[in-house]
C-alpha cells in the first residue's frame, strides 16, 4: 500500500522538469491547486504523465489522487495489480487509461509497538525519479479532474520486512511501453523491477 508519496521541488530530470511545467500550466488554466513540491496525499492534486486523448503523446496533466467505490463509498486510491482487470470500475482503464506517477520517494510505516510507528521513505536505488505506475478514470461531472490510483504488488524480498506491498515502478525508458494499450498489461508489470533503498524519515 502506498499511502503518500514525496516530489521533488524542481526536478533536476530535464525530461521530467519540462513535463511538469505543461502539467502546471493547465492546471493554472483550470484553477486547479496542484501540489508540485512536497508531501502527496489521497484527495491531493498532482501531476501525472499520460498519454495525449488527441494523438497519444506523451504528456503530463493534473489528476487527482483517488476516488470514491460506486458501491462501497470508501476512497480508492492503491489497486492491487493481480486483481486490477478484475474491477468494472476500471475496465476501461487497464488498457486505454494507463499513467505514471512521477515522485522523488514514497512512504511507508512500520509498526514498533501498538502505540508507534516509524516512517521510512523509500528511493531510487541509483537517485533517479521513480515513476509509479497507475491507473485513471474520468467522472461523470466533466468540471472535475480525472482519478488515479497506483498499482500495487508484492514488495521486494529485500524491503518485504518494513512493508509487504510496493508500488509498481517503471523504469522511464519504458514509459512508452507502459502507456501503450498494446502492451500486455499483467504480461509487462510482473517483471518489473526498480530497486529501492528505504532511509528511516523524520516527520
Amino acid at each position: 500500500m502506498c499511502g503518500r508519496f514525496r516530489i521533488q521541488d524542481q526536478p533536476s530530470d530535464e525530461k521530467l522538469a519540462e513535463l511538469f511545467h505543461q502539467a502546471i500550466e493547465i492546471s493554472l488554466k483550470l484553477g486547479a491547486k496542484m501540489i508540485t513540491s512536497g508531501d502527496v496525499r489521497p484527495t491531493d492534486v498532482a501531476p501525472v504523465i499520460a498519454p495525449s486523448s488527441r494523438d497519444r503523446s506523451l504528456g503530463a496533466f493534473p489528476m487527482q489522487w483517488g476516488f470514491t467505490h460506486p458501491k462501497r463509498g470508501m476512497l480508492v486510491f492503491n489497486t492491487r495489480m493481480e486483481t486490477a482487470q478484475e474491477r468494472d470500475m476500471l475496465a476501461g482503464s487497464v488498457n486505454d487509461r494507463r499513467c505514471l506517477i512521477p515522485a522523488s520517494a514514497y512512504y511507508e510505516w512500520k509498526k514498533i509497538d501498538p502505540k508507534r510507528k516509524e516512517r521510512y521513505a523509500f528511493k531510487a536505488e541509483d537517485g533517479s525519479p521513480l515513476y509509479m505506475a497507475g491507473l485513471y478514470i474520468r467522472t461523470s461531472d466533466q468540471r472535475r479532474l480525472p482519478c488515479f490510483t497506483i498499482l500495487t504488488q508484492d514488495a521486494d524480498k529485500s524491503i518485504r520486512d518494513l512493508h509487504p506491498r510496493m508500488p509498481v515502478l517503471v523504469p522511464y525508458s519504458r514509459a512508452k511501453e507502459w502507456l501503450s494499450p498494446d502492451t500486455d498489461f499483467l504480461g509487462m508489470i510482473q517483471n518489473l523491477r526498480v530497486p529501492v533503498v528505504p532511509e528511516l524519515s523524520v516527520k
